[in-house]
């Protein structure tokens, strides 16, 4: 399974590190962290690092429900000539204005020289059986044909973002998986985001509302519903999730260095309360599944040494307090290494060896409990349960 950097704010070298020493296999800009005409020199750089690195633009068409708002916060999105925003009435009536939105969209990516093509599309905030759903439809379906009309030779992957409430309704999720499945032409694959409300990222809750047994199952079908019918399937800000989401058919997640860049919300694009400080850094143990701090790293390795990763990055936190892109390339590092040990020939069987590391997981917070490291023990085991019950609810959507 590949592993992209999902780009965002204050980059610095990391990307271009993380493709340069092989932590990832390339990267999903953001037009709202880089201006228009910086786009190409960026995608130059980092495809210089690796010649077979992949470099992908998200639209981020999505956000134009935004535009004109007054708490809006769309950065550099609204200089992007793709970046038009369309009445829900407009895109429901034919194709044109659909068909409109996508040619720009790959105009730009393949000016940029992108390795393949993201379709745009509009977010689905709670249903699958809306209009918000329905216009999803006709811009996953025009995808591809779009591309062959323009005589593009790349490959194409439409675009699905939905918020967490839309994949908890059992039979909305498996009508709208059926209407995928007879798209003609298909497009190669699918870039799929899964997103917590624009209140919970405010609230700073994003992560907890998205690992929800039944949120998280649902993620998992759309990803072995797809794979089943022949597409790739790219997962978006999956940043931990991105091993199970392998298990259950994915071709590739992708993380970022920022809360907002591992867990998805329209709240990105809405500005936020001033002031705050940095985020702690933190070392991603595989073990754990979980991201601790630095110096819950150091105590919890001197009585449970079986916390650390054993992996190279390992040296970028002895003795010291990495740097932010040092953080980075130790989560990539991870996740990618998790991406490794749970790959299985079948999904049934890499199910039981993630069952397995969760289980190893809650041994070593017992662990860390009886040697006097009780602090969020109880959040961490819901967390951990919440894991596992998903797989349960996936086996039984999947019928597994």
């Amino acid at each position: 399974m590949k592993l992209y950097a999902q780009h965002g704010h204050a980059p610095s070298d990391k990307m271009h590190r993380g493709i340069e020493e092989g932590f990832i296999d390339g990267v999903i800009l953001s037009p709202r962290y880089v201006k228009p005409e910086a786009a190409a020199s960026l995608i130059s750089e980092l495809r210089g690092k690796r010649d077979d690195a992949d470099v992908l633009l998200d639209p981020e068409l999505y956000a134009a429900r935004y535009v004109g708002g007054a708490n809006a916060h769309l950065r550099y999105l609204e200089e992007w000539p793709h970046f038009i925003p369309r009445r829900r009435n407009e895109l429901l009536v034919g194709t044109a204005a659909v068909d409109a939105s996508i040619r720009s969209a790959y105009e730009v990516q393949t000016d940029l020289r992108c390795t393949h093509l993201i379709a745009p599309s509009v977010y689905v905030s709670s249903s699958l059986d809306s209009i918000e759903a329905a216009i999803a439809i006709m811009f996953m379906t025009r995808a591809r044909q779009v591309a062959d009309d323009m005589g593009l030779q790349g490959r194409v992957f439409a675009t699905l973002s939905a918020g967490k409430d839309a994949l908890v309704d059992r039979q909305n999720l498996l009508a709208f998986l059926n209407a995928l499945t007879v798209i003609d032409p298909r497009p190669h694959g699918v870039y799929l985001l899964v997103g917590a409300a624009a209140s919970d990222a405010e609230s700073g809750t994003a992560r907890s509302e998205i690992m929800v047994p039944e949120v998280v199952a649902g993620w998992m079908l759309l990803n072995y519903s797809l794979a089943l019918n022949g597409l790739e399937v790219l997962n978006g800000c999956s940043d931990i999730l991105t091993p199970l989401l392998g298990v259950a058919g994915g071709s590739a997640g992708a993380t970022g260095w920022w809360t907002n860049l591992q867990v998805f919300s329209m709240g990105r694009y809405l500005r936020g309360k001033p002031g705050g400080r940095a985020p702690l850094k933190r070392y991603l143990s595989k073990a754990l599944l979980n991201r601790i701090t630095v110096n819950e790293r150091e105590a919890f390795a001197e009585v449970v040494p079986e916390i650390m990763n054993g992996l190279l990055t390992d040296s970028m936190y002895v003795g010291r307090e990495p740097e932010r892109t040092e953080e980075a390339i130790q989560s990539w590092d991870a996740i990618a290494s998790l991406n490794a040990e749970t790959a299985a020939d079948d999904v049934s069987s890499g199910l039981t060896r993630f069952k397995e590391l969760i289980g190893q997981a809650v041994g070593l917070y017992q662990k860390l409990r009886e040697a006097g490291f009780s602090e969020r023990y109880e959040s961490n085991m819901d967390y951990l349960q919440a894991l596992s019950d998903s797989i349960t609810v996936f086996k039984e959507l999947a019928e597994l």
